[in-house]
Order: structure tokens, then C-alpha cells, then sequence
């Protein structure tokens, strides 16, 4: 079993995860969020150190370079050449991986990610023992690599937001081939949901038109976007790809339910693979000087010890497997405490419970505004009502915008009732409208039914 430190540096506090693995096994032994200053006492003789740090200023660009050229010191160098002709004063530390291209096309652009290893580093003196630092990424990184552990995709989106920060990324075969930061305003909550949704379904639109030969077949979601369902089925409903929550506690134990998601660029710091991280040359220096004194060392304790082993081997042996055999009694024993059981009568009123759920559950208002969409591009209904009576569905949409003159009015009800009678949908459609010419105000109420006993009977006629 191995122990390390997983940290999330952000501006103003820290996020700290102390973690045990036991083969491919993760579990949180302690977890805490503390003010920076504070940091220091806390890692105190702490080993093994996984870094995620927040960076405002980043170094994110894309450099075609001629196909021919593979060498990785090579494209390193031509690449660090580019970016001192925009950033003369300034020492960068970067990474770089491929776009998807054509196969015959004569350059390869290189997605370029990297930070200022100035600020970079003011970050990291908060930390005594330069090297114990294992990995050392940004933000985006460590979404990258847990995203990468919970989706089993060769494209997708992982959106993670923090507060009003939304930190988006594009996935293509395992690689970062697109990323943005953005901090959205809103005066209150029903304006951050909309500014959210505004946001992120721009940028995935933004993505798609740059990148139109890879399909994204997935969203996946974090922070505290996972559990607003209104926000979820709108950016659904929006992109029209499918939704995923990440999910680490199948192999990260210690966390309940959504709690995770408050530590997900924690969780990512140790998943990251060594060609995304940031660690300047001076600390990789540090790291190699105390490798070598460790194997030094330990050659010279193994070489002392090995007699004392093969003599106690079989001593040893026993006791570990005594002392596993107690601690799963114990396992055992408290899980024999912990367990609920329940009475036949608790469990038939579950089974109710389950069986009426499925019944109202059969149906649900997206499956009828999502027809509705040609429309909601041309303006947002203003009302939206839903019932679901005995074995009818019924969903009504108000439309309401004013205009400035007759012949826009004109237009638009003519685009507006064109879109209408195109939309092909088995329910029944009808609309009912209340538009003002004299104020030009357009006022159109829709009205989408779905009676089950009509569908019945309709399927009953065609097999005669």
C-alpha cells in the first residue's frame, strides 16, 4: 500500500486529498479545503505529491510544422522558436499533441498548451521540498486525465463549472484537441442558467464547426453542473448529444453520492500522463539528485537485511496473513451492523412504489418540445405547460414578440407557421392566435396532444 498528496492550487485556497492505493485501488483517507498560507504545515513531511494549479495567463495556440519533421526535440524546438517571436521576455514551459488532419496534407498542426514558468513557479514555492512534486499540470489537465478514466469515448466533451468558472474541453482518442476558460456574470440564479447554457452550447457549436469530421458522441459533466437537471436537459436539448455525469467513486473510494465532485480537479491530478505535466528542468534536476540517493540507499539496506529476510520469511508470511485475517473479521462484522434489513411489507410498498414510477415515468416533456425545436430556434416560447392526464399528453407553448413594422411582423408569422405545418410529428398539432396588428404583437399559442387510446386504435386498424 503507497500514500501520496493530491492538491488543487486555486487563487485564493487549496484543496487538499490525502490518498492510499493498494493495487489499482484508490481510496480518500482525508480531504479539506484550506486557505493558501496554510498549506506549508499541512504537507509537512508529506512524500509523493500530485499538483493541479489554477493559472490565469496560459499559453494556448496551434503551430503548423512540415510533415516530414517527427523528431520530438526537433518540433520542440521549432515550436519554442514560434512562441518567443510573440513572448520575447518570457520562459515557457509547454506541451504539445496532433490535430486530427488529412493524410496527404504537407504540415501537421500541433495543439500547443503551456504556462508562464514565472507564475508557474511562484505557485509552487509554497511547497519546501521541491522534489516530492510526482506531477505538476493545470486544471484543464487534471480534467482531462479523470475525464479519460470515467469515459470510455474516442470524442467527447467534459465540462466541468466552479461557481460561475466553466472549464471546457474537447476530447479526441485521449487527446486535448481544444480548451477554454470562461467566467460567466449573472445578477441571479435564473440569469446564471441562462448565461450557462448560452455559454456552453456556443462553445460546443464553436467546437463542431472546426472540427466537422470528428462526431462528439458525448457531454460529460462536473461540479456542480452534474446536479442541475434544468441546465442538463436544456444543453441536451440545445446540442442534441448525449449527457454523462463523471463518476469516479467506482474506483476511488471514500466519497458519497455527488461529493466527489467538489475535489474532481483533485481527483485528476495523478491520472494525468507525464507528457501533459508542467515541472521546469531545475525541479526535474532535484528529483533525479534524490532518486539516486534513495537507490543508493536502499541497495545498501537490502544487501544488510537480506540474510534477516530469508530467516524470518516464513515468520513473516503468517503474520501478515493473521493479521489480514483480522481485519476482514472486523470488515465483516461491521458491515454485519451497518446493514439494513427490511420487512416483506416495506419491501411489497417499494415494489408499489417502483411499478407506479415506471408508469409516469414512460413519458416525459422532452419527448414533445424537442419537436417543438424548429420554432424555439425562431424565438423562445414564452409559457411552457405539460400535463399528463390518464392516457393523454398534452404540452401548450406561447409565443410572444413584438416588432416594429407590419412587414417584419408578416415575415415572421409566415416563417413562423411554414416551420409550424413542416414539423413532422405524429401527435396531433393545432395553434390558437391572439396576434394584435394594430401593437404588432404576434401571440400564438401551440398545442401538441397525444392520446394513447387514439395510438391504440390507430395500430389496432393497421394489422386488420
Amino acid at each position: 500500500m503507497s500514500k501520496f498528496c493530491a492538491i488543487n492550487m486555486q487563487n485564493s485556497h487549496v484543496v487538499l486529498l490525502d490518498v492510499e492505493k493498494k493495487g489499482k485501488n484508490y481510496s480518500i483517507v482525508e480531504y479539506s479545503v484550506i486557505d493558501k498560507s496554510e498549506l506549508p504545515k499541512h504537507i509537512k513531511n508529506k512524500k509523493n505529491i500530485f499538483l493541479s494549479i489554477e493559472q490565469d495567463e496560459v499559453v494556448d495556440e496551434k503551430i503548423s510544422i512540415e510533415s516530414v519533421i517527427k523528431n520530438d526535440s526537433v518540433i520542440r524546438s521549432i515550436i519554442l522558436r514560434k512562441l518567443q517571436e510573440s513572448n520575447p521576455n518570457e520562459r515557457i514551459l509547454f506541451n504539445y499533441s496532433p490535430l486530427p488532419q488529412n493524410q496527404n496534407d504537407e504540415k501537421i498542426t500541433y495543439q500547443i498548451d503551456g504556462v508562464y514558468e514565472e507564475s508557474y513557479l511562484n505557485a509552487l514555492k509554497l511547497i519546501d521540498d521541491l522534489s516530492v512534486i510526482e506531477r505538476a499540470t493545470t486544471n484543464k489537465f487534471s480534467l482531462l486525465g479523470i475525464s479519460n478514466e470515467c469515459i470510455k469515448e474516442e470524442n467527447y466533451f467534459s465540462i466541468h463549472t466552479q461557481a460561475n468558472k466553466i472549464t471546457t474541453i474537447a476530447v479526441h482518442n485521449g487527446s486535448l484537441i481544444f480548451s477554454r476558460v470562461n467566467t460567466i456574470v449573472a445578477n441571479d440564479a435564473r440569469m446564471r442558467e441562462v448565461n450557462l447554457v448560452e455559454e456552453i452550447t456556443q462553445t460546443i457549436a464553436y467546437v463542431q464547426q472546426n472540427f466537422r469530421d470528428i462526431n462528439f458522441s458525448v457531454i460529460a459533466l462536473s461540479g456542480s453542473l452534474a446536479i442541475d437537471d434544468i441546465i442538463v436537459e436544456h444543453i441536451h436539448m440545445m446540442s442534441q448529444i448525449g449527457i454523462s455525469v463523471l463518476y469516479p467513486n467506482t474506483f476511488i473510494k471514500g466519497f458519497e453520492g455527488e461529493e466527489a465532485h467538489q475535489y474532481i480537479f483533485s481527483l485528476g491530478s495523478w491520472y494525468v500522463p507525464k507528457r501533459f505535466q508542467f515541472l521546469p528542468t531545475s525541479i526535474l534536476g532535484l528529483k533525479q539528485y534524490a532518486l539516486s540517493l534513495k537507490t543508493l540507499l536502499g541497495a545498501s539496506i537490502v544487501l544488510a537485511f537480506i540474510g534477516f529476510y530469508l530467516a524470518y520469511d516464513k515468520f513473516d508470511s503468517y503474520s501478515n496473513s493473521l493479521q489480514e485475517y483480522e481485519i476482514v473479521k472486523n470488515r465483516l462484522n461491521i458491515l454485519a451492523h451497518k446493514t439494513d434489513t427490511y420487512s416483506n411489507e416495506k419491501l411489497d410498498k417499494s415494489l408499489r412504489y417502483i411499478q407506479m414510477s415506471e408508469k409516469y415515468l414512460e413519458h416525459h416533456p422532452l419527448d414533445i418540445i424537442l419537436s417543438l425545436k424548429p420554432l424555439i430556434e425562431l424565438e423562445k416560447p414564452e409559457e411552457l405547460k405539460w400535463s399528463y392526464l390518464e392516457k393523454s399528453l398534452t404540452l401548450t407553448a406561447t409565443f410572444k414578440k413584438s416588432f416594429n413594422s407590419l412587414i417584419e411582423l408578416y415575415e415572421f408569422e409566415k416563417l413562423f407557421f411554414s416551420e409550424f405545418e413542416d414539423m413532422n410529428i405524429t401527435f396531433t398539432k393545432k395553434y390558437s392566435v391572439k396576434t394584435d396588428y394594430k401593437k404588432m404583437d404576434f401571440d400564438t399559442t401551440i398545442t401538441i396532444e397525444n392520446s394513447q387510446e387514439e395510438a391504440v386504435a390507430v395500430e389496432e386498424r393497421r394489422r386488420r
